[in-house]
C-alpha cells in the first residue's frame, strides 16, 4: 500500500520548479515506484528498481536528476554530460529524452542529446562538443564516441541503466562496463527494469555502491486491467484469424500493436494486412532509424492503425490508448511477453491482450503462465498439433516425379544428401544434389566457396555483439 503522506509530487522532496510543471503536465499523483524510489535518491542512493512495465519508471529516476541538475551552477564543460542514461534500443531512448524534457517544463533550461546508432553522428558530436546536462544513449554508438574522444565522462554525476536485464542480456556487457569505468567512482547510480533474473541482478550489483532494492510489484508481474487471452491457431490460419479480429467491431480494435518473432515475419504479416486491407507499418531492427520513427509518429498520430514489430518495440513504446496487443508470435524470451502486453493498459488505464498459439508454441505458452503465475483461458483447441509437425519427408515426397529429388541417405546426417542425382543431367554433372563421394572429380556444388576460413567460437560471439549493436 502506498504510503498516504507521500499522495503528490510534493511531499516526495522535489523542487517546487519541477512540481509545478509536473502539475502543468498533468502528473498529479505519483506511481508506486515513484513514491518509493524518489526520496531514496533524492538522499544520492544508488539503487536497483524493479516495476511493471508503464508504471512510470523514467519518472522514477529522471526527476531526481533534473532537481540534482537544478543545484548546480553554472555550464556543462565541452565534451561532457552529468547525467548519461542508457537504453537497450532506439524506441525507448527517444521515448526517455521526450520524457526528461516534458518534466522538465518550459522554466527550466536543459540541454538533452539523443545518441543514437542508425543515424549520422555528426549533430551528436557537434552537440556533445558544447557540452550538455543530459546524454540518452544506445551502449554501441556511445561507445564509438567514447573511443573516437568525441565525449569525456570524467564528470558524469548520474548514471542510469533502463531496462537494465535486457541491456546486459542483449551483448551490451562489455560496453556497459567501459562506459562506467569511463564515468568512474563518482557516480549516482541507477539500474530500472520490470523483470531481472538472479543471474542479471548479480552482475548489476557489481556496477552499484552499497545499494538499495525498490521492488514496487513482483518481477514478471502483469498490470491487473489488461484482459490476457489465448487463441489456438494453426500457424497458417493465424492471417485469418487477424483479419477477423481486425474487423470485428465488438472488439474495438481502435489502435493496435502486432508482435512477431522475427524481422521477416514482421514484415510478412505487415504485408498480408495491406493485402486484407489493412493500415499497417511495420518496425523492426533492419529498419533505418527514420522509417522506424516515421512508423511510430503515424502509429502514434492515428494515420496508421496498426503497427506491426519485433520486440525492440517491447519496449520503450509509450503511445497513448493502444486498445490492443497481438502475439502473432509467442517470444522465445517468456520476458517478453509481459513487456510486449505493457504496451497497453497504461497508465491506470485498461487493455487488451490476444496471444494466437500455435501447436509448436505451447511450451512457450507454458512458460509465460510460469513467469506471470496465471492461467490464461484458452479458446480453440488446446490439443492442436501444428501442421507442420509432419514428418519432413512425406511433405517433400508431394508432387516430387518419383520421388527422385526427395530419396534420402538413411546413413547420412545431412539430410540435404540425396540417394540418387536431381533429374536433369546438366545440372547433377556438378555434383550438386549428390553424396559427395558420388560427385564428378573436382566438382563442388553450385555457389560453393573455396579457401574460407571458419568462424571460431570467439568470432561469432564478437558478431553477435555486432549485431545487437547495430540493431539497438
Amino acid at each position: 500500500m502506498k504510503d498516504k503522506s507521500l499522495n503528490d509530487f510534493t511531499s516526495l522532496g522535489l523542487p517546487t520548479l519541477i512540481t509545478d510543471s509536473l502539475t502543468a503536465g498533468g502528473f498529479t499523483e505519483p506511481t508506486k515506484i515513484q513514491a518509493q524510489a524518489i526520496p531514496k535518491l533524492l538522499e544520492g542512493r544508488d539503487m536497483m528498481g524493479i516495476a511493471q512495465t508503464g508504471s512510470g519508471k523514467t519518472a522514477a529516476f529522471g526527476l531526481p536528476i533534473l532537481a540534482g541538475l537544478l543545484e548546480l551552477t553554472g555550464r556543462p564543460r565541452p565534451m561532457t554530460t552529468r547525467a548519461l542514461i542508457l537504453a537497450p534500443t532506439r524506441e525507448l531512448a527517444v521515448q526517455i529524452d521526450e520524457n526528461i524534457r516534458k518534466f522538465a517544463g518550459s522554466k527550466m533550461k536543459l540541454d538533452t542529446v539523443l545518441v543514437l546508432g542508425g543515424v549520422s553522428r555528426y549533430h551528436q558530436v557537434q552537440k556533445i562538443a558544447k557540452g550538455v546536462d543530459v546524454i540518452v544513449a544506445t551502449p554501441g554508438r556511445l561507445k564509438d564516441l567514447l573511443d573516437d574522444n568525441k565525449i569525456r565522462l570524467n564528470e558524469t554525476r548520474w548514471l542510469v541503466l533502463d531496462e537494465a536485464d535486457r541491456m546486459l542480456d542483449m551483448g551490451f556487457i562489455a560496453p556497459v562496463r567501459a562506459i562506467a569505468k569511463a564515468i568512474g567512482l563518482r557516480r549516482q547510480t541507477m539500474l530500472f527494469s520490470a523483470t531481472m533474473a538472479a543471474e542479471v541482478e548479480d552482475l548489476a550489483k557489481s556496477l552499484l555502491k552499497e545499494p538499495i532494492k525498490v521492488e514496487a510489484a513482483p518481477q514478471g508481474s502483469t498490470v491487473v486491467k489488461i484482459d490476457q487471452r489465448v487463441i489456438m491457431s494453426g500457424s497458417k490460419a493465424k492471417r485469418g484469424v487477424l483479419n477477423d479480429l481486425l474487423g470485428d467491431e465488438a472488439e474495438g480494435m481502435e489502435r493496435v500493436i502486432v508482435f512477431a518473432r522475427t524481422k521477416h515475419g514482421a514484415d510478412r504479416v505487415a504485408k498480408n494486412l495491406a493485402i486484407d486491407g489493412h493500415d499497417a507499418a511495420a518496425i523492426h531492427g533492419n529498419k533505418s532509424q527514420n522509417a522506424r520513427q516515421a512508423a511510430l509518429k503515424g502509429f502514434a498520430s492515428g494515420g496508421v492503425r496498426i503497427l506491426v514489430a519485433t520486440d525492440i518495440a517491447a519496449r520503450g513504446i509509450d503511445v497513448k490508448d493502444i486498445t490492443h496487443v497481438v502475439n502473432y508470435d509467442l517470444p522465445d524470451d517468456p520476458e517478453n511477453y509481459v513487456h510486449r502486453i505493457g504496451r497497453t493498459g497504461r497508465n491506470g488505464a485498461s487493455g487488451i491482450a490476444i496471444t494466437l498459439c500455435d501447436g509448436t508454441e505451447k511450451s512457450k505458452l507454458r512458460d509465460v503462465e510460469r513467469l506471470i503465475r496465471r492461467t490464461l483461458p484458452v479458446s480453440g483447441d488446446l490439443n492442436l498439433v501444428e501442421e507442420a509437425a509432419a514428418p519432413r519427408q512425406q511433405r517433400s515426397n508431394a508432387g516430387a516425379p518419383g520421388g527422385a529429388r526427395t530419396a534420402r541417405n538413411p546413413k547420412s546426417k545431412n539430410p540435404r544428401k540425396f540417394n540418387t542425382p536431381r533429374p536433369g543431367g546438366e545440372r547433377s554433372k556438378t555434383g550438386e544434389g549428390m553424396p559427395h563421394s558420388a560427385r564428378p572429380a573436382g566438382s563442388k556444388p553450385a555457389g560453393a566457396k573455396s579457401g574460407k576460413p571458419r568462424w571460431n567460437k570467439g568470432q561469432r560471439d564478437a558478431g553477435r555483439v555486432r549485431r545487437a549493436s547495430a540493431n539497438a
